[in-house]
């Protein structure tokens, strides 16, 4: 309905003036053949017209020159959105490969604590053979101080007797 109101005016117009024009010159661009007379309320609509013509024409140019001005901005507007996103992009991917760096990195960790679980599974179990062996060796060593007790008594009863 805008565009009709926005565009009927001015071809209205239009057709107003090809039709007046009609009566003042049959060709485009020649010269009249015979006299043109045009009553004063001819003439006045005639200078309406053209006044009218001229406004729509002033106004139709100001139309497109703030559509220029609007297509301007939002051009702009889509270029600097495009670099946002484009730089969104980019740091999303930045983001991405520092992720998979910490992944690995975590991975290599786990390896690691894995190894490390082994090892101290393996250092516990060396560590009560050890206790095993200690233990042992305490056992024969009270035993050896008892024997050597026993046959510590049993020299000085056979000296004393």
């Amino acid at each position: 309905m805008k565009q009709l109101k926005l565009f009927g005016l001015p071809i209205a117009a239009i057709s107003l003036l090809v039709w007046c024009l009609s009566f003042v010159s049959p060709v485009y661009g020649s010269t009249p053949t015979e006299a043109v007379v045009l009553t004063q309320a001819q003439y006045n609509t005639l200078l309406k017209n053209f006044d009218t013509l001229e406004n729509t024409i002033d106004s139709q140019l100001n139309t497109i020159n703030e559509l220029e001005q609007q297509l301007s901005i939002a051009k702009m507007s889509t270029n600097e959105s495009q670099q946002a996103l484009l730089e969104a992009l980019r740091q999303l991917e930045e983001q991405r490969q520092l992720l998979i760096e910490a992944q690995n990195s975590l991975r290599e960790q786990e390896s690691l604590l894995l190894q490390q679980r082994l090892s101290l599974e393996k250092a516990e179990i060396y560590l009560n053979q050890q206790k095993e062996i200690i233990k042992k060796a305490q056992h024969q060593n009270r035993n050896s101080k008892i024997l050597n007790i026993i046959l510590g008594t049993a020299l000085v009863y056979a000296i004393t007797r």
